[in-house]
């Protein structure tokens, strides 16, 4: 449990110190446009480098800490349903697809997903349907976390990266589309940054 506390904490401070620059970039050089500082923009590139190092940081420190103590192994753990190498993977898998199941679903006239994240009324803010989206795209990342857990588990034992296949090629895919994502939006977003005074 403490491990995972200072895997939230550390990511949350990583994530928040990645996205600092371009913070103090959109106070700087926008000062002078009388605008709203976007919140919304941040509190995504810091959700998704977030969700980054929530995956990846568990698998460094399982390196490191294999690496490093080499005199101490770990311990054998009984295997679990969310430790176990297969059913991880299974899980992970499962999670990240569910958000496009329901999108299937929604383009065979199933279920109504923009009623459900814009509520009757899309004209006006919708608050339960803000916690229903984060949901949404929180499933995938759970499931990037639970595929990640066996691979740094073989790593602090000093076993080998590559021991479950599986699970690392669900780790890296995610990783990549999420990295892929903030990469087009700070992209996008740069002229902003920079102070172009039309920049959207």
């Amino acid at each position: 449990m403490q491990s995972n506390l200072k895997t939230i904490g550390y990511s949350a401070l990583i994530s928040l110190l990645l996205i600092l620059p371009f913070m103090v970039m959109e106070v700087v050089n926008r000062r002078d446009y009388d605008e709203e500082f976007p919140f919304v923009l941040f509190f995504g590139l810091w959700f998704n480098a977030f969700a980054i190092c929530l995956i990846l940081l568990p698998v460094v420190r399982g390196w490191r800490t294999g690496k490093h103590d080499t005199a101490n192994p770990a311990p054998a753990r009984k295997s679990t349903l969310l430790t176990n190498p297969n059913s991880a993977a299974v899980i992970g898998v499962a999670l990240i697809l569910s958000p496009v199941i329901l999108l299937l679903l929604e383009s065979l006239g199933w279920v109504s997903l923009d009623t459900l994240v814009n509520g009757p009324n899309p004209e006006q803010t919708y608050i339960p349907g803000l916690f229903i989206s984060l949901a949404l795209y929180s499933l995938p990342v759970v499931g990037g976390i639970i595929a990640a857990r066996p691979v740094a588990r073989t790593l602090r034992a000093r076993g080998s990266l590559f021991a479950h296949p599986i699970n690392l090629i669900i780790v890296v895919l995610l990783v990549s589309m999420i990295a892929y994502g903030v990469a087009s939006l700070l992209i996008d977003q740069w002229p902003c940054f920079i102070g172009v005074p039309v920049c959207d």
